[in-house]
């Protein structure tokens, strides 16, 4: 009966949440319209794409934390609920510098957890490889920032304009700066480090979230200047996306396999930057909210996988696949990387292809990347259950992850019948 009370209430506190950002979006894009003040009227702003990251956030966020209540300890849950706020508002912020705080002190709070609660050896190093790409890009992102705002005469996002190629220069310094935090080629070599010393629920945060923080930055305050000027960067990151693909291949670790695979992925939003209007735009932002859900949805069977195995070797993960509900549980999660229909992933790939339909880079890029993006999660959810001997053997401990991956499954591929 307890965890029929437990499945009950976890899941009416998702349809609240979800039933009230349904109602705050359907209010328009200013969420202090009553407010008379100017000042504090501008600092919010709600739109479509605010609106897919608050999802994300709801779904990773606050149902981790009901799901595995009794699986984090209290001092993980206070910092995981600090990031989530802080994220939160950064998604729905129009104030330079406080988007700047909120933005740093979303990562800062994993950034501890990676020091405090991790159990792998070398998380010190991982901290300070992380720390490092932190403090060396947040200072000059904040002063980037006060120099654009006295430019432009304000502190808001909305009231900025391009000012033409006397600041194409410093936007594209800026753009750059947040191209760290995605992260993109060349700056993506600190996301599997940290991926593999870190918890798994703090991997969850870092592939479903953090990595599109950077490309709301890029969004809010330099979209205006990805245009063929653009092109040779655009293309080397998406040759390099193919490549990560492949070289996912020879990872043997779970964490650092689906790291690599984020890397890939998240080049498909970025490429929405530069084929068309403001639809292009938001469907980059709803594959973002796509492939969150699909990397928590990986990253939680990993965690499961792991407790059972004790191990994180490819190899030896395949013996704890000993029941018929993992096994589709795997098959459902590794469809879910693939973009599979009726996946969000999926539609919002279609989308953007039709888009690139006239520039032939974009299309020898589709090709490349649907081939080994289809291939390489197949392959291995082809090795954990050919030829595997399972038998019913499931402890009651591990229902809080199968709830979990249920949950983000459902949202995944059935979300864009509700979303």
């Amino acid at each position: 009966m307890s965890m029929f009370i437990f499945v009950g209430v976890s899941s009416f506190l998702v349809c609240v949440s979800i039933l009230l950002l349904c109602l705050l979006y359907s209010g328009g894009v200013n969420c202090f319209w009553l407010c008379t003040n100017n000042v504090y009227s501008n600092i919010f702003v709600f739109d479509s794409i605010s609106f897919y990251l608050i999802l994300l956030i709801v779904f990773l966020g606050i149902y981790s934390q009901v799901i595995f209540y009794s699986v984090l300890g209290s001092c993980t849950r206070f910092f995981l609920f600090m990031s989530l706020t802080f994220t939160i508002l950064c998604f729905c912020i129009n104030h330079s510098v406080l988007f700047w705080c909120f933005y740093e002190l979303s990562i800062i709070s994993l950034l501890y957890l990676i020091f405090s609660e991790s159990p792998y050896s070398e998380r010190f190093i991982a901290g300070w490889y992380f720390s490092a790409y932190l403090l060396s890009t947040s200072l000059p992102l904040i002063l980037i920032l006060l120099y654009l705002s006295f430019i432009n005469g304000s502190l808001f996002f909305s009231d900025w304009v391009n000012g033409g190629n006397s600041m194409f220069i410093v936007y594209l310094l800026l753009s750059f700066v947040f191209f760290t935090k995605v992260p993109l080629i060349p700056f993506h070599t600190w996301l599997p480090i940290v991926h593999a010393e870190a918890t798994s629920i703090v991997s969850i945060f870092l592939s479903g979230y953090i990595m599109k923080l950077g490309l709301l930055g890029v969004y809010r305050c330099s979209y205006y200047i990805f245009d063929f000027s653009f092109l040779t960067y655009l293309f080397l990151c998406c040759v390099v996306s193919v490549f990560f693909l492949i070289t996912s291949c020879n990872e043997l670790d779970g964490k650092r396999w689906l790291a690599f695979l984020s890397l890939s992925h998240i080049v498909v939003p970025f490429l929405g930057f530069f084929v068309g209007s403001w639809v292009s735009i938001n469907f980059s932002f709803f594959y973002c909210l796509g492939h969150g859900l699909s990397a928590g949805i990986v990253f939680g069977l990993l965690w499961c996988l792991y407790e059972l195995s004790n191990t994180r070797n490819w190899l030896l993960v395949k013996s704890s696949i000993n029941s018929l509900s993992l096994v589709i549980l795997s098959i459902f999660s590794f469809l879910s990387l693939c973009s599979f229909p009726p996946t969000i992933q999926f539609f919002s790939e279609v989308y953007l292809l039709g888009e690139c339909s006239g520039v032939l880079l974009y299309i020898l890029f589709w090709c490349f990347y649907l081939f080994f993006g289809g291939l390489v999660p197949l392959v291995l959810c082809g090795h954990l259950l050919i030829r595997s001997e399972y038998y019913e053997c499931t402890s009651y401990s591990y229902y809080c992850y199968f709830i979990f991956i249920l949950v983000l499954c459902f949202w995944c591929y059935f979300g864009i019948l509700v979303l």
